[in-house]
């Protein structure tokens, strides 16, 4: 039997993210005895104080905290007005921080994965970033996936000499009393000495090479990518950066980071925020070490092929601030004597149910289906107009029904919090209203739900079956609609994370044409509030980065999965310019052949994989060919790069998919890469 405790105010004691705290509360009904013990990513945000400033603030819990030393000396001295920074910290620190009055000038919290403190380096120091001279044509390509494959041949450029000039590898045992706080770092003479110790006769044993490295270790909880036939993060480093080892290519040097595997299983994007704001800060680094002999910097072209159903996906999330942070106008890293360009998948949501919106006065109903033996948490996200934390504070009501009946009713008012417990008083899903910071400045409320299942840490779980989230929205000030979102919640090819996608199962929702063709579209005057527009990936609402569609090639259509447009709407600055992605490039061969061929693991494999995440790094191939000669940023290049070269797509497109249009991108597979 499950009840709802009586609705609760945080008046007393409010928290930055309640997320956070259910995470942590799920955490300890898990695992108890060890709970204090356990290490997590997280990212926080101090304010008008610096990292070395922060660090002294919270002395008295320095046995809790790891900053990485990728911050270098002259990180840790600057002080700016609102600063993100991933650190590694235990249940008491982080319990501190997540009080939105904590005395240590945090003002937002994320909370990220576990870590083992198998990966952690505690006496790591910052390392020393000499210059490398590269030749005036030279790009350097930047590549944050999993499971890359650094001895790929298309990644080398000879037997026993990479193309790669720096690896950090999240989930390698570290060599203690070197230079990586997480993981394990290796520079090109790493690599070169490790290919030539595991090469013999000519052939290069690669299975050798990746346990040397600590890339693949059997012996882990989780197995990298790379040990399996297809890798992802090999497969789009060979469509942005792959050139035969024949070629000798030397003026596209790559810098790369592979995620922790934890962070990659977790598709609700919870997990790897922190870690991903640490990725781009080393990459960002490593990339201003590359100089012409004039000594000016080379540029440098990101790309991050993976996508996200949360935030507010209007531009001013923690994942679009992330890209701003290190890619807009007024970025810290690269700095602006470096030009920058990041691209971005559109995301493969549009038919995923993921999406619905509350647009006018009155009631609107969503059935959420959660499965049985999902063993991963789901989240639901409710985010309500801009401006209404000011204007017009409880506009709506929310209320969450269980499958068994049982109903809680909370009003959207930061600091409301209901929460269902079993039988032994445990704590099974929240409700919860909390204010959005920064510049977000919407309210949020998230529903979430324990696991249905899990085999290995049997804990409280929460019942399967269909919910009901009802809000009832008074008039208001704001016209705009109120948007829901269920974070991703799948488990990935080649991961073990036990999730079941959970999705709104409304039954007016119309998901097919008379023929049977799955609609891309919302039919015309639907009422059926579960919606395919607005289901751009939450990481590509902002400025700067280049978002990519994917099209099918034979058939000329955008592919159907492929995210859409338009942004959420805002009232108040700042307001998105963005109506969808920026254009389209091949993400399948056809309806019946899905995908693209490209890398596997193992050097001469080719795999095929599909998805806007394959369509991004074909576009990061063609930026890195044009960003030497660009006058202006990565977007405006995009727009007279799909003029130069179109791809003719149905007259049926519309920009909110396609963006300019479809790009034609060959891959050729050999030859040097055109000089500018």
């Amino acid at each position: 039997m499950y009840n709802w405790t009586d609705t609760q105010t945080r008046d007393d004691a409010p928290l930055l993210d309640e997320v956070t705290d259910f995470r942590l509360t799920l955490a300890q009904a898990q695992v108890s005895e060890f709970v204090d013990e356990i290490w997590w990513s997280v990212l926080i945000e101090v304010a008008n104080v610096s990292i070395d400033e922060f660090e002294a603030s919270v002395v008295d819990y320095g046995s809790d905290l790891l900053i990485p030393a990728a911050y270098d000396a002259a990180d840790r001295s600057r002080e700016m007005a609102r600063q993100p920074i991933t650190i590694y910290a235990r249940k008491r620190l982080i319990d501190t921080l997540n009080q939105a009055d904590n005395p240590h000038h945090v003002v937002s919290l994320h909370l990220g994965a576990q870590t083992s403190d198998t990966y952690l380096d505690f006496d790591a120091t910052s390392p020393e970033l000499t210059p490398v001279t590269v030749s005036d044509d030279a790009v350097v390509m930047a590549v944050v996936d999993d499971g890359i494959a650094i001895a790929h041949d298309l990644l080398r450029k000879g037997r026993v000499t990479t193309r790669v000039a720096h690896a950090s590898i999240l989930e390698a045992q570290p060599v203690l009393g070197g230079h990586s706080s997480v993981g394990r770092g290796l520079d090109s003479e790493a690599i070169d000495a490790a290919l030539d110790a595991a090469t013999f006769n000519d052939l290069l044993d690669e299975d050798l090479f990746y346990r040397s490295v600590g890339i693949v270790d059997w012996a882990a909880t989780a197995v990298s990518t790379v040990a399996a036939r297809t890798s992802h993060g090999t497969h789009v480093s060979g469509l942005a950066a792959g050139y035969p080892m024949e070629a000798a290519c030397d003026n596209r040097p790559v810098i790369c980071v592979a995620l922790p595997n934890p962070a990659v299983e977790d598709t609700t994007g919870l997990d790897s925020l922190p870690i991903l704001y640490l990725a781009f800060h080393i990459l960002a680094k490593q990339a201003q070490r590359f100089c012409r002999a004039d000594g000016s910097l080379v540029p440098v072209v990101f790309n991050f092929s993976f996508g996200n159903s949360g935030g507010p996906h209007d531009g001013t999330g923690l994942f679009a601030t992330l890209f701003e942070h290190y890619f807009g106008d007024n970025r810290q890293w690269p700095g602006p004597d470096q030009k920058a360009w990041l691209t971005l998948p559109a995301g493969n949501i549009n038919l995923g149910r993921l999406h619905g919106v509350a647009e006018e006065a009155g009631p609107t109903h969503f059935d959420l289906s959660v499965l049985p033996n999902d063993q991963t948490p789901t989240v639901v996200q409710i985010w309500m107009p801009t401006g209404t934390a000011d204007s017009a504070p409880g506009l709506a009501q929310i209320a969450v029904t269980t499958p068994g009946g049982q109903s809680a009713v909370i009003p959207t008012v930061p600091g409301q919090v209901a929460s269902l417990v079993n039988e032994a008083g445990a704590e099974i899903a929240r409700l919860a209203c909390q204010a959005g910071g920064g510049v977000i400045h919407r309210d949020l409320v998230t529903v979430s739900i324990n696991p249905t299942a899990h085999l290995d840490t049997p804990g409280p779980n929460a019942p399967h079956g269909m919910w009901a989230i009802d809000v009832t929205r008074d008039d208001g000030p704001s016209e705009a609609a109120i948007h829901f979102w269920v974070r991703r919640d799948e488990t990935l090819p080649g991961t073990r994370s036990g999730g079941r996608q959970a999705w709104f199962s409304n039954p007016d929702y119309v998901r097919f044409d008379r023929f049977g063709v799955p609609l891309a579209t919302d039919p015309t005057g639907t009422d059926c509030p579960v919606r395919r527009h607005t289901t751009l990936s939450g990481f590509a609402g902002g400025e700067a980065p280049i978002v990519v569609a994917a099209y099918t090639e034979r058939d000329a259509q955008v592919s159907l999965y492929s995210g859409s447009g338009p942004l959420a709407r805002r009232d108040v600055p700042p307001v998105p310019t963005r109506d969808g992605p920026d254009l389209a490039a091949k993400g399948d061969d056809s309806y019946a052949l899905r995908g693209v061929i490209n890398a596997g693991s193992r050097s001469g494999s080719w795999v095929r994989l599909s998805g806007t995440s394959v369509a991004a790094p074909r576009v990061a191939r063609a930026a890195s060919d044009g960003i030497c000669d660009a006058a202006g940023g990565g977007r405006d290049w995009s727009a007279h790069a799909a003029a130069q070269s179109p791809f003719p797509l149905a007259d049926t497109t519309t920009p909110e998919r396609a963006g300019v249009g479809g790009i034609d991108i060959p891959i050729p597979g050999f030859g040097r890469p055109p000089s500018s």
